[in-house]
């Protein structure tokens, strides 16, 4: 069964459960379901731990992430222009690329 579905099932067990103890002792129906909300929460934070790293997984598995983007490209020559000692060219961000265009237009 996917981690997804067994982890929300076990929730809504949870949840399920503290309503029904909080109906028998006696609290009208919006208290115990504030109630129960809570408990469910604080419990299955408690006690599910593997079934959320399990479902977190998942979805870290499932997200596909390009290799390379423009951004991180900069990102990553501007640290290293900034580490080094020797005198570099600073990397060109894509507004500086744009604004070149502007003022020195190609024909086409």
């Amino acid at each position: 069964m996917k981690a997804w579905l067994v982890y929300t099932l076990a929730r809504l067990g949870i949840f399920a459960a503290a309503l029904v103890v909080l109906f028998v002792v006696g609290l009208p129906w919006y208290w115990a379901t504030i109630g129960a909300a809570l408990i469910g929460l604080l419990v299955s934070y408690i006690a599910l731990p593997r079934l959320r790293d399990r479902v977190t997984t998942s979805l870290a598995t499932r997200r596909v992430r390009p290799d390379h983007d423009a951004d991180s490209d900069f990102e990553d020559d501007f640290v290293d222009a900034e580490d080094t000692d020797a005198p570099a060219v600073r990397p060109v961000s894509d507004a500086e690329r744009h604004a070149e265009r502007r003022e020195h237009p190609t024909a086409d």
